[in-house]
């Protein structure tokens, strides 16, 4: 029986790849008929790129699904009336793990990227030398070490999660749960179920950590011990923030780290910090390296990142603000009046309306662009003043024409970048590109910066 790996993205590629090494039967498939591979294929895989017809799934014993895949395909349709597993390539990598290998994991609609980051430098710090894998990163089929048990650190999306079967973390980490990829989802429950499925098969001895201010948080039918963390209230079990000080409180006993020793700025990084140290905790690691971490972290590209400081003015680029609540969170940052939020991409179906009394509050203005910008205007209506610039480099021009001192020019964009861009990181260069050409004797940027081609 041979494996049918469908997507030709990072996470397929790398599990075809490490199936033929093994010396398996596998097949790769792509509904592109000429895909962008992102590493060079095994010469044992065998490839079936363009049409996808029921051909595809004889003698398939299993068949690993990529993240970008959905579920409703009909390959995958057609597979469900036939005895065919279908399982993630984090669940493939998962089987074979050395045994003794510990797992955090850490999934989220906001934060998990950094959060993982920073547990990994914490246990870096602790000399624990971790594998950071799964949505950051290298797919953690590629990042296995199979010689050895090793401490995996894990940030997991909706995608991933759909399709586990064994995986059991350790350390399960929901750090939120707010309405993202509703262009994916059927219902914010359904998106919120693959969530909660990276508490599937942990065990009373495992730890499960979860916001306390997110009433969909708690794992439903929880086995493992829950830990909490919030940075509005005090918690018993858990982990807070109080005043100056981050709080850890477990069984009665309570550590303080100043907050000024967390290089990380804003409240949604409070949160990533603590929920983090709560996960090192939860696997024996010592204060003091957590600590070290929290004042050496500087953060991650492209998330509330200060590019420059012009005349006054404060650039930032938040391209990794995909989903209305990321950008709330970051609009929270900054005083009233204050900011000229450029908004827009590629739609996922967000509630733009519920960012309308903080825009009210916080903006001077919001500069549109991408595929949504029409659908931000008319949610935003009577909030702001809202400009159609139609792309990046017109919604620095406007923004470096009409920002004053003391304001913030703040790409946070709400959406996916996928209308205009290959991805999030592609927006957030070329918006720092255009904004490192502006002069200081001019209100332009400078010419021949448009955005590359996708």
């Amino acid at each position: 029986m041979k494996t049918l790996v469908i997507g030709a993205g990072k996470s397929g590629v790398a599990a075809a790849n490490f199936l033929a090494a093994r010396g398996e039967e596998v097949l790769l498939t792509d509904s592109n008929e000429h895909p962008d591979l992102p590493y060079p294929l095994h010469e044992n895989v065998a490839r079936a790129f363009g049409a996808q017809d029921a051909s595809l799934l004889e003698s398939v014993g299993t068949i690993v699904l990529s993240p970008g895949v959905p579920r409703t395909i009909p390959l995958l349709q057609q597979a469900s009336v036939l005895p065919i597993p279908v399982i993630a390539e984090v669940e493939l990598a998962y089987r074979h793990m050395p045994h003794g290998s510990s797992v955090i994991a850490v999934t989220g609609s906001n934060g998990k990227s950094t959060t993982t980051a920073l547990i990994g430098e914490i246990l870096k710090i602790d000399g624990r030398q971790p594998i950071v894998a799964g949505n950051i990163g290298e797919p953690l089929i590629a990042a296995l070490d199979l010689e050895r048990p090793r401490n995996y650190v894990l940030e997991l999306s909706s995608f991933q999660l759909e399709s586990v079967d064994t995986f059991r973390a350790d350390v399960a980490l929901l750090l939120n749960i707010t309405p993202d990829h509703m262009d994916r989802y059927p219902t914010f429950d359904a998106y919120a179920a693959a969530k909660y499925r990276i508490f599937r098969n942990q065990q009373p001895h495992d730890v499960a950590i979860v916001n306390a201010s997110d009433r969909r948080g708690t794992p439903r039918d929880a086995k493992a011990r829950v830990w909490r963390f919030s940075s509005a209230k005090a918690i018993d079990e858990g982990a807070f923030l109080d005043g100056g000080d981050l709080v850890l409180c477990l069984a009665g006993q309570e550590r303080r780290i100043p907050r000024a020793s967390l290089k990380l700025e804003g409240t949604a990084n409070v949160e990533n910090a603590l929920a983090a140290w709560l996960a090192a905790r939860a696997i024996g690691v010592d204060d003091v390296s957590v600590q070290i971490a929290f004042g050496s972290f500087a953060g991650l590209p492209h998330r509330m990142v200060l590019v420059r400081e012009l005349d006054g003015v404060r650039w930032i680029n938040d391209s990794k603000g995909t989903n209305v609540d990321a950008t709330l969170k970051s609009l929270e940052s900054f005083p009233p009046s204050s900011v000229w939020l450029i908004l827009g991409g590629k739609d996922k179906a967000g509630e733009f309306e519920r960012m309308r009394d903080l825009v009210r509050e916080k903006t001077r203005g919001v500069i549109t662009i991408g595929t949504a910008a029409s659908r931000v205007a008319e949610a935003l209506a009577d909030s702001t003043t809202i400009i159609d610039a139609g792309d990046m480099q017109h919604a620095v021009a406007h923004a470096r024409e009409h920002a004053k001192s003391g304001e913030v020019v703040l790409l946070s964009p709400a959406c996916a970048s996928f209308d205009q861009y290959r991805n999030f990181e592609h927006r957030g260069e070329h918006f720092e590109e255009l904004v490192r050409g502006v002069s200081p004797d001019t209100r332009h940027p400078t010419p021949d910066t448009r955005a590359p081609k996708p």
